[in-house]
């Protein structure tokens, strides 16, 4: 999971506290931004996403119809 966020002061009086971060399938945190701008980078094994994928098949109890947009479904403009 990739979990963007931005940081500092927000008029008129909101503050983000940043911590932008990757985390692996497990909650490993592969690598984090301080409190400060910047960016991360991690590698990522794709063999061991497969495992996990395997052990944990998540996306199997999808369910799309859930989500799916409603084409009857008025657009308000």
């Amino acid at each position: 999971m990739i979990a963007a966020n931005q940081i500092g002061e927000h008029p008129p009086t909101y503050r983000s506290g940043g911590r932008s971060m990757i985390v692996d399938p497990w909650g490993v945190v592969l690598g984090t931004v301080p409190d400060h701008e910047g960016h991360v980078i991690a590698d990522l094994d794709l063999a061991a996403q497969g495992r996990v994928r395997e052990k944990l098949p998540a996306l199997a109890n999808r369910r799309p119809a859930t989500y799916r947009w409603d084409d009857t479904a008025e657009v308000m403009r």
